[in-house]
């Protein structure tokens, strides 16, 4: 949490009052939500209703989204499209990561390659596989892919290259068993990199999922998203942004950040054995 979003009165007494630590904890949410609100207050005003609704409309279709499980099978097939195209990413980016990092030349001229597709953006990929396959749950799920698997194969191949070579040296002298090596000295030399791509690759994966929807599929957050536009549907419009905001926000809070919390702290670890 930002150090200026933190309030100091409820910081000297939160270990004493449950409450003032629940009201600090909540606290930037909140600020984020009084601004949220005063933006459309004042949208609404300037532009009137119909091109920027009051905030009642939009709480109203948000209720009626939930109410009728919309909104959560939407954003459930968004997630899911997400985590698809992050899990063949993660496959494909630590086989072919761990390769690079065993043989130097491999990752000499693959980076150039791993550059270009990380600073592609996901519009080429939208196209491309639009054109090969139509519209449908492929075309997000290869765009999370394309978008995510270089920070896979990035992290994993620093990670193997950052092994220690004598203690790999020393357990070949004295043939340790590979598995040995493997859990004992590879997977935690690994770990703490791969965990830091997989922070980035969640945090990425959802949005490049919601604009591939938004071009290329008939049904997830994006596709709400793109229908609500093209029929200037305003209160809907609103709901789903701000439901891709709130969801960005759990993910980064419940999985992104302790990830790489994690990641931190494994690596600090590894460097005090050294």
């Amino acid at each position: 949490m930002p150090p200026f979003l933190k309030i100091s009165c409820f910081q000297k007494s939160k270990k004493k009052y449950p409450l003032l630590k629940f009201l600090n904890a909540i606290a930037p949410y909140l600020f984020f939500a009084l601004i949220w609100l005063l933006c459309i207050l004042i949208l609404n005003f300037t532009l009137g209703s119909a091109l920027a609704p009051n905030p009642i409309a939009i709480l109203k279709k948000l209720w009626a989204l939930i109410y009728s499980t919309e909104l959560f099978r939407q954003l459930g097939i968004t997630v899911w499209r997400g985590l698809v195209g992050v899990f063949f990413a993660n496959i494909v980016g630590l086989i072919l990561g761990v390769l690079a990092g065993k043989i130097g030349f491999l990752l000499r001229f693959t980076a150039p390659l791993v550059a270009g597709l990380q600073s592609c953006p996901p519009i080429v990929w939208i196209s491309f596989v639009m054109v090969w396959a139509g519209t449908g749950s492929l075309v997000p799920i290869a765009t999370v892919f394309a978008a995510t698997v270089p920070f896979v194969f990035s992290n994993t191949a620093q990670g193997v290259m950052g092994l220690p070579v004598r203690v790999l040296s020393m357990s070949r002298l004295y043939d340790v068993p590979f598995w040995r090596v493997f859990t004992k000295v590879t997977l935690p030399g690994i770990l703490p990199y791969w965990l830091a791509g997989l922070s980035t690759v969640l945090a990425t994966s959802w949005k490049a999922a919601a604009v591939a929807e938004f071009m290329g599929s008939q049904d997830g957050a994006g596709a709400r998203i793109y229908w609500c536009y093209s029929h200037l549907n305003l209160e809907e419009l609103n709901v789903w942004a701000i439901s891709l905001i709130v969801l960005g926000i759990l993910l980064e809070g419940l999985f992104i950040t302790p990830l790489r919390k994690k990641a931190a702290q494994m690596a600090a670890q590894g460097e005090a054995c050294l």
